[in-house]
């Protein structure tokens, strides 16, 4: 069964901890929320990325173990996380992992076309959904043991 929910204003934190809930779940699902000031550093940032300390913005900084680098997440952002199970070689790593985001992000598109803002694209050597030059559209996932989770 494919869940849909929208939880409002969710602290970061708290969102990864109903994430990882779910996780086990044999249904996929789909929570929609919007999270206050908060930076989060992948496995590929370095805390020399950011270019102000978060809490001299009002934002906390957290650590996950998901992939990319630095993502800023605050109000307004409409923040999508699939927690599904995710088709493909169980064990694919990261071949899996970023066929998955490709979709990920085509998804986005399509999506945004529908809604009649045509010509939102992928960069070759950056992630996420661009419109010109403007990020329009983070993705940032872990795969693990087939299970997609931090969307």
């Amino acid at each position: 069964m494919f869940r849909v929910r929208w939880l409002g204003r969710v602290a970061y934190r708290e969102a990864l901890t109903l994430q990882r809930g779910l996780v086990p779940s044999s249904d996929d699902h789909l929570l929609l929320l919007e999270h206050p000031p908060t930076y989060t550093l992948g496995l590929r940032a370095d805390l020399n990325d950011m270019l102000v300390p978060a809490a001299s913005v009002g934002a906390e900084l957290v650590r996950t173990d998901r992939g990319g680098q630095v993502t800023y997440h605050g109000p307004g952002q409409l923040v999508g996380y699939p927690v599904v199970t995710v088709p493909g070689r169980r064990g694919g790593g990261l071949t899996d992992t970023v066929v998955w985001v490709r979709s990920l992000e085509q998804l986005v598109i399509d999506a945004l076309a529908d809604l009649g803002l045509a010509g939102a694209e992928r960069h070759e050597r950056h992630r996420g959904v661009w419109y010109g030059e403007a990020k329009i559209c983070a993705v940032g996932v872990r795969l693990s043991r087939g299970r997609s989770m931090h969307g």
